[in-house]
């Protein structure tokens, strides 16, 4: 006999979005197909979350919350952090691609994501120390550092690689390329 555990039925249905969300956006995703592959009845989504967008929503918010729990930053490191945030990208490769729909489908609906905010601070602060201490370049403010670095350790994960294909797939090749780009960024 099952026994009835909400939070993983939650999990389930956050697992199965995520799956329809990264293939399909917001606008193509089914909320049949995602009670389908939860094994559930689409009444029951509509139950857990409301609507598609607020679906959307906690799939990326959980996203957005195991990056920040799994890849700290550390500013005195930045290359280290940059790998590890590639290392990331390559683990759950369905966060671009989420991503990607974010910025095409919820940009400019005034949502803002808390924890993004707090962390986005967190890390220019970091950096920001780092150079004072004089162990990072200060050659580049630290807004513009933090996105050089988090835009470099996805690069691989962005569609027009699949198109320019010019680097062996070779997951510790690219790795590699990316610490040792923001190495020399910083130092």
């Amino acid at each position: 006999m099952a026994t009835r555990d909400p939070a993983a039925k939650r999990r389930q249905l956050l697992d199965a979005a995520l799956a329809e969300f990264a293939a399909h956006g917001i606008a193509g995703a089914r909320m049949d197909r995602i009670a389908t592959r939860a094994q559930c009845s689409a009444g029951l989504v509509y139950t857990y979350f409301g609507s598609k967008d607020d679906l959307f929503d906690a799939v990326f918010d959980t996203i957005v919350e195991r990056t920040l729990t799994e890849t700290p930053i550390t500013a005195d490191d930045l290359p280290g952090y940059a790998g590890r945030l590639f290392d990331n990208y390559v683990a759950y490769p369905e966060v671009a691609r989420i991503s990607a729909w974010y910025r095409l489908e919820r940009a400019g609906t005034g949502r803002t994501i808390q924890a993004i905010t707090d962390s986005a601070k967190s890390k220019v602060d970091a950096i920001r120390a780092a150079q004072e201490a004089g162990t990072v370049s200060d050659r580049f403010e630290p807004e513009q550092l933090l996105m050089m670095v988090v835009s470099l350790a996805s690069m691989w994960s962005a569609q027009t690689v699949e198109m320019i294909n010019v680097a062996p797939d070779d997951q510790a090749y690219r790795r590699a390329t990316v610490t040792e780009a923001v190495r020399r960024l910083v130092s």
